[in-house]
């Protein structure tokens, strides 16, 4: 799955407001894939310096906090076209909606499938096109 020995060095949204535990079911999604090695930076936690950007691989927008700190969501975007980082959009759970606006911003937009997921960020970090469908089924 992953490039052998490769950790991604990942910026996430959280946000304290998080009623719905969007973060926390992301986390359990992401940490369901042994064989996926991520060091992870987060907006509550770390401060968004030129620093921090000069150093992530990627950028993860949960689309069910941008309710919360929209321009928050506002300003990854900026620092995403600044510093070259790719942006990934994660549907808010159980919700196929996301704005239009931020799917246009984003490299790839994807719904909770974890497979999914890091396939999306291995393939944005690699400076491919996201090319498949975040729900599609895989032939593998």
């Amino acid at each position: 799955m992953s490039e052998e020995n490769k950790v991604y060095k990942i910026l996430i949204t959280r946000e304290e407001n998080d009623h719905l535990n969007q973060y926390d079911f992301y986390k359990e999604r992401i940490d369901s894939q042994k064989d996926f090695l991520y060091e992870e930076y987060d907006t509550l936690e770390n401060d968004l310096t030129d620093e921090l950007f000069n150093e992530i691989d990627i950028i993860i927008l949960l689309f069910g906090l941008y309710q919360y700190n929209p321009e928050l969501f506002d300003e990854l975007i900026k620092k995403s076209n600044k510093f070259n980082v790719p942006l990934l959009l994660v549907r808010a759970y159980g919700m196929e909606y996301i704005l239009k606006e931020l799917e246009e911003k984003s490299d790839a937009a994807v719904g909770w499938n974890p497979h999914c997921i890091i396939n999306a960020i291995e393939t944005l970090v690699n400076g491919e096109d996201w090319l498949k469908p975040c729900d599609s089924i895989d032939e593998d």
